[in-house]
């Protein structure tokens, strides 16, 4: 058995992925697990669960908590606010980190990650809210994980410094592509080497 396959096959961190349909690779159908497939590529030594759910919230993230929490996981990823922020939710920012500071208290902020809400293409006809209003759901988790000292993950940050953000969205200007995918991958590991190197 090569090195390779041995890592496959004896992970030696488990991680969770916790949100909505970004999580869940929605539009991106067979391959549901794109975000699990692309992380254990690039590092086979994790092994990755994902807990999303399409059109989830953190009010429907708290009823389900439970089966995030059961993984015993080393870094649970809180990935929520793209529905948080639609109108249709009815959502205001400090509910969203009222909801968030619960979970990470029931995963245990030691081993939590949060993440922004991504970009969004405004530009898109969507039901989705203004860019203006998905920026003060960041702005809401940059605040709690600076209270709180919880790491954040601002994938907002990272997907608008790439040359052309919107190459990073489905057509609907929300859902990831490809390549957004690589992006949100590529921060996630980083986020966990850093975590590691420091911890």
């Amino acid at each position: 058995m090569t090195e390779k396959e041995q890592q496959y096959r004896h992970p030696t961190m488990k991680i969770t992925i916790f949100g909505d349909s970004i999580t869940n690779g929605f539009g991106m159908h067979p391959r549901n697990k794109i975000l699990k497939e692309r992380i254990e590529e690039k590092r086979p030594t994790l092994d990755v669960k994902l807990h999303g759910i399409n059109g989830d919230d953190t009010y429907g993230a708290l009823y389900r908590i439970k089966y995030v929490a059961a993984e015993n996981a080393d870094l649970n990823f809180v990935f929520f606010g793209a529905n948080d922020a639609s109108p249709y939710h009815l959502i205001r920012p400090d509910e969203f980190k009222t909801n968030l500071l619960k979970i990470a208290t029931q995963l245990g902020k030691d081993k939590t990650i949060l993440l922004t809400p991504p970009y969004y293409n405004e530009l898109e006809p969507t039901h989705y809210s203004k860019l203006s209003e998905v920026e003060l759901f960041r702005k809401a988790v940059l605040e709690l994980g600076q209270t709180q000292k919880i790491p954040v993950l601002d994938i907002f940050q990272a997907m608008t410094e790439t040359e052309n953000p919107n190459e990073l969205l489905r057509p609907d200007g929300l859902h990831f592509t490809e390549k957004g995918y690589e992006v949100l991958s590529d921060e996630i590991i980083k986020i966990i080497e850093k975590s590691v190197n420091n911890g």
